[in-house]
């Protein structure tokens, strides 16, 4: 039997989205007939990966040498990646920026802007890179409504966020607009008190625990928030996008985002926020090229490339 062994850094200092774009990975692997172990690097996010019917642990693996490993971590250093690589059976390492040159087998970067990241100084079998290769839940695509059934505004800046931004960001949106706006907090963060303070004065603020993003995304007219990996997943979806950078590695989407017609922002600004969001209501949504058979696509290489190395 072939084992995976995945590694995800998650939580409220890393977000949700490296769990829920690893985990799609994972389930294409588990229909190849895969067997799975999750490290997860803390605690928080590991109700994402039990509600899909995996266990994990908190720490880093130690037998790995017949596995194929998948690291999706912003905090370990290239060295460590290369040396962990080094022990599996075949590797694929999930890379945002380019910044960390590693050996590995395959290297996956999702995101929309990556066919115009540097990776020359990396040494891989492969490159997946681009919406193409985009780790999207089939979900995203099949809970996506058609335009007369949407209703509402979804503000999230992400895993790491209890609300406190969101809010802030909501509060001018209730003035615009009578859309009800959805804002959804993980479920290991208690909502901030701005929120839910905001929320009973204004009934169209509706904070969510811990919301099926698919379905709720499914059903939005705009994704206004962080500009990590809820921007793709608000695209398949069909929603209209404006988005801002929360953290350092945000920036590459802010950067080429406008290039498709989103617009970005390269910090935190509520009122101008609220005033896209109004705006994208009625603005026309961008067409992107992603497949959803992406992840069945890499699980497959990777499974071909173990067998090969048998």
């Amino acid at each position: 039997m072939v084992r995976a062994t995945i590694m995800i850094d998650c939580g409220r200092y890393s977000g949700l989205g490296r769990v829920r774009r690893t985990l799609t990975l994972l389930d294409a692997f588990k229909e190849q007939g895969v067997i799975a172990r999750i490290f997860l690097s803390e605690e928080d996010g590991a109700a994402m990966v039990a509600s899909h019917g995996y266990t994990y642990e908190i720490g880093a693996p130690t037998d790995i040498g017949d596995d194929i490993l998948i690291v999706d971590t912003c905090t370990l250093s290239s060295d460590r990646i290369t040396e962990l690589c080094a022990l599996a059976r075949v590797s694929c390492v999930i890379d945002d920026l380019g910044e960390r040159p590693v050996t590995c087998d395959y290297v996956i970067n999702p995101n929309l802007y990556a066919s115009g990241v540097d990776y020359s100084a990396y040494k891989a079998r492969q490159i997946f890179h681009g919406p193409a290769h985009s780790l999207l839940a089939p979900e995203f695509f099949e809970k996506s409504a058609t335009e007369e059934d949407r209703e509402g505004i979804v503000v999230s800046f992400g895993g790491t966020d209890n609300g406190a931004l969101a809010a802030a960001v909501a509060a001018q949106l209730a003035s615009k607009t009578r859309e009800p706006i959805f804002v959804p907090v993980p479920d290991y963060l208690e909502p901030a008190d701005t929120l839910l303070e905001l929320a009973a004065r204004v009934a169209s603020v509706k904070p969510l625990r811990n919301p099926d993003m698919p379905e709720l995304l499914g059903k939005a007219r705009v994704y206004v928030g962080a500009a990590g990996a809820t921007v793709l997943e608000a695209l398949a979806s069909g929603c209209a996008v404006c988005v801002a950078a929360t953290q350092k590695d945000q920036f590459r989407n802010i950067e080429f985002l406008p290039s498709i017609g989103v617009p970005a922002l390269a910090a935190f600004h509520p009122d101008a926020m609220a005033a896209m969001a109004e705006q994208m209501l009625e603005a026309e949504k961008p067409v992107m090229p992603f497949n959803v058979h992406a992840s069945k696509d890499i699980a497959v290489a990777a499974l071909d490339a173990y067998y090969q190395a048998a």
